[in-house]
């Protein structure tokens, strides 16, 4: 039976930016990694998902090979304050680490273990 591993963040919007920027990093050197994102804002009452890009196609589930990246975009034009970003894993991890960079308040790194 897997383990299912859930990681959320909270990221605040910056008052002017209509998306949030989010690189994930699958730093294994062995084993690819399969996982769902959500994203909703924090004040919504029934956690209504937000839209999720890669290039510019939504999506809400992925998987990056070893050691590779990618950048996902979220639609944060309806929100006011904060996001969840939400990682859901079904085998083979530990978690998430999340970095967040001050020179763009906007971006947000998180590392899958």
């Amino acid at each position: 039976m897997s383990k299912t591993i859930v990681s959320r963040c909270t990221i605040t919007k910056e008052e002017d930016s209509d998306n949030l920027y989010v690189k994930v990093k699958n730093t294994n050197q062995q084993l690819s990694r399969q996982f769902t994102i959500n994203a909703y804002s924090k004040n919504s009452p029934k956690n209504e998902l937000l839209p999720v890009y890669v290039d510019s196609e939504v999506t809400h589930e992925d998987t990056l090979k070893p050691e590779t990246e990618k950048v996902y975009r979220i639609d944060v034009s309806s929100v006011k304050d904060q996001v969840i970003f939400e990682i859901t894993q079904n085998e083979g991890s530990s978690g998430i680490k999340v970095s967040k960079s001050s020179k763009n308040p906007s971006t947000v790194e998180l590392h899958i273990k």
